[in-house]
């Protein structure tokens, strides 16, 4: 049994993808600034900037014991880690908590953890560290390819 002070925090894997989503409004923003008054591309770019530090700095995932903990928008939603049934390394870009297109596909034996059907996709750093420590915790869980 895991003690509460068990606890692993695996950050978000960001791809360069993501990088350059950020590039494109700063070469708007330079487009902007040659028209107009100083201030208005410095304030859109400092609030761009905030938003996409948020969005980045606030995406992680920790293994707390018996529980796997999604952190999107620095916001925490719990799951037991003895319900998830099986998880899969898995490629895409579809919307969830991660920024980058290598990922986790986790799914649990009772619809109730996610309140739907469809799986949980994460995209932590250390891909392969964070399913042998879900294993580690519930051995019952099955590794698809």
């Amino acid at each position: 049994m895991m003690t509460s002070t068990d606890r692993q925090i695996y950050r978000s894997r960001i791809d360069r993808w993501v990088w350059a989503v950020l590039a494109l409004p700063v070469v708007a923003l330079v487009a902007i600034g040659i028209e107009s008054a100083w201030w208005v591309p410095v304030v859109i770019g400092a609030a761009m900037a905030v938003a996409y530090g948020w969005l980045m700095a606030g995406c992680w995932y920790e293994i707390d014991g018996d529980t796997l903990v999604v952190y999107q928008f620095f916001r925490p939603h719990r799951m037991p880690v003895m319900k998830i049934r099986s998880v899969a390394r898995t490629r895409g870009y579809i919307a969830t908590a991660g920024m980058s297109s290598r990922r986790v596909t986790i799914r649990f034996a009772d619809r109730s953890v996610m309140r739907s059907a469809m799986p949980l996709e994460i995209s932590p750093a250390d891909r392969d560290g964070f399913i042998a420590r879900l294993c580690e915790i519930n051995p019952q869980i099955e590794i698809l390819t």
